[in-house]
């Protein structure tokens, strides 16, 4: 029996990979304990900073303060790659859960830690720049060695727009791992030099709308902006913003996420006073009497303000949400940060914003064998009715959840 061209190519391609791999004397090891995961700390956030991944949510902090809140529920499966010297050059934090499809058929699912009920995006696999492409190859070698170990990987909310998804891509289709890719949408303001300069881009009736928004509220007797700078300031605050979004939401007939996740309110209180620690904390409070009436979240990561989470007070003025946001996009340009990203999502309000939509995607991804085929093949995604966690906690939401904005004005 004639042997195809399409095998011939793959075993061309396969030696290829492998010797890419031995080449750069690139060896791996799989985490599965707490204990080995800490023992990365050291090197964790300098790996970072060395690579395209680089991103609050990937950060040490990030990740293992959402470990410390739910670490007892978990199957580590962290891929680490080290170089011919032992540095670390690279890492896919990932973990292990159950899918079930149609009630049927167990999936073991690979994910990234701290992807649920926290607001984490943009997590991709990470490597050092100087050998990005042998340190993704040797992660995807070691994820197809432990083949035995999982079915699926789930990475969401990629940002399809850097240089590292593409190089993500590309090794898994090199590994012979399958990818199914979708759109999601992001959105983000690229900030000016001044903040003249920012109102100046919008229409003239949206520049006086913003102008008198902000002034009506921000005049008033008693009426101030504090940024949180110490710790004695944090706790209140955030207890503001949970109890001013749960408000919002119950005023609107639906149950705040604070309500619905308490993982997630358990995570916030935790990572807020490490962020706080390094610097990236934005915790923004409008107060009246220094009883606070809209609070809004974020965080500032490489020049980038992230807005993560916000609340306001029904009761209060109308357009308070507003006037609280116009007054932290003017603050982040006067401290020189380049932009405010509103993550997932587009929404006419975001671009009343000037924000701009750009295409990042979701990626389903195993390896092409039988047992797969009905995930891969027939296009089904795990934020549907068909393939869902075991553990209702770990369930991401279906679509990018709804902003907590004043949508009583624009």
């Amino acid at each position: 029996m004639g042997v195809s061209r399409s095998h011939v190519a793959g075993n061309a391609r396969n030696k290829a990979w492998q010797s890419m791999i031995v080449d750069h004397v690139m060896q791996h090891e799989i985490i599965t304990t707490i204990e080995e995961w800490r023992a990365l700390a050291p090197e964790w956030n300098a790996l970072l900073a060395d690579s395209n991944a680089d991103s609050l949510f990937l950060t040490w902090q990030w990740l293992d303060t959402w470990l410390a809140v739910r670490e007892h529920a978990l199957q580590l499966l962290v891929v680490c790659v080290r170089d011919g010297d032992g540095r670390l050059a690279g890492a896919a934090p990932l973990y292990r859960c159950d899918y079930v499809l149609a009630h049927m058929l167990r999936y073991r699912m690979l994910r990234m830690l701290g992807d649920v009920e926290s607001g984490a995006e943009y997590q991709t696999w990470i490597a050092r720049r100087d050998c990005e492409a042998e340190a993704f190859a040797a992660i995807a070698a070691a994820l197809r060695a432990a083949r035995s170990e999982w079915d699926l990987l789930w990475m969401p909310k990629l940002p399809g727009w850097k240089p590292v998804s593409r190089a993500l891509l590309d090794t898994l289709r090199q590994a012979g791992i399958r990818a199914n890719r979708r759109v999601h949408t992001f959105s983000a303001i690229a900030l000016p030099d001044d903040y003249e300069g920012y109102l100046g881009r919008m229409s003239a009736s949206r520049r006086q709308q913003v102008r008198r928004t902000s002034n009506k509220i921000l005049s008033r007797p008693g009426v101030s902006v504090r940024r949180v700078q110490t710790p004695a300031e944090l706790a209140s605050t955030l207890d503001a913003l949970f109890r001013l979004h749960g408000k919002r939401w119950r005023a609107a007939g639906q149950q705040g996420v604070f309500d619905r996740r308490p993982l997630e309110r358990a995570f916030y209180q935790r990572f807020a006073p490490l962020a706080l620690e390094a610097g990236w904390l934005a915790l923004y409070a409008l107060c009246e009497h220094d009883d606070p009436k809209a609070v809004q979240l974020g965080y500032v990561y490489a020049d980038t303000f992230l807005q993560l989470q916000e609340g306001f007070d029904p009761d209060y003025l109308p357009h308070v949400g507003n006037a609280l946001r116009a007054h932290v996009i003017r603050d982040c340009i006067g401290r020189g940060v380049r932009e405010y990203d509103f993550l997932g999502g587009i929404s006419e309000h975001k671009r009343r914003w000037l924000a701009e939509a750009r295409t990042g995607m979701d990626l389903l991804a195993g390896a092409a064998r039988l047992r797969n085929a009905p995930v891969l093949r027939a296009g089904v995604w795990p934020t549907g009715a068909y393939l869902r966690p075991r553990t209702p906690a770990m369930r991401p939401a279906a679509t990018a959840p709804t902003p907590c904005v004043d949508t009583r004005s624009g």
